[in-house]
């Protein structure tokens, strides 16, 4: 009598397996650990195959340069940004000054064009 697939635990036929991170760790650790002549025995204890292993090991430097091109990226458009910002603080100051001088243009016509009460104009 055979033993169905689901009864001893694997995955149905054509099923494809997931692994956490911490498996795929877990199998690299074993893998490396094997003495040699015992790592094909490793790999079919586990229904691997040596490129698993390989890929594997090349994930965290493949996650390591996608992250750096993000931030490179991030970094981009965060300085973009900045440099807009700026204009925009530029234009606003030169707005500000620009207004600030017209103000005091206003005071100066009006206290010179002021006449003490009391006095009629002629």
């Amino acid at each position: 009598m055979t033993m169905a697939a689901a009864d001893r635990g694997e995955a149905p036929r054509g099923a494809r397996r997931r692994f956490t991170a911490e498996e795929k760790a877990d199998f690299v650790r074993g893998y490396d650990a094997a003495p040699q002549g015992q790592k094909g025995a490793f790999l079919r204890s586990n229904g691997l195959y040596s490129s698993h292993i390989e890929n594997w090991r090349k994930a965290p430097a493949k996650q390591a340069k996608r992250a750096a091109e993000k931030a490179a990226g991030e970094t981009a458009r965060l300085r973009a940004e900045n440099e807009a910002l700026k204009a925009q603080l530029e234009a606003s100051q030169r707005t500000v000054a620009t207004l600030g001088k017209a103000f005091e243009l206003l005071e100066a016509i009006s206290e010179s064009s002021d006449t003490p009460r009391g006095h009629a104009r002629s």
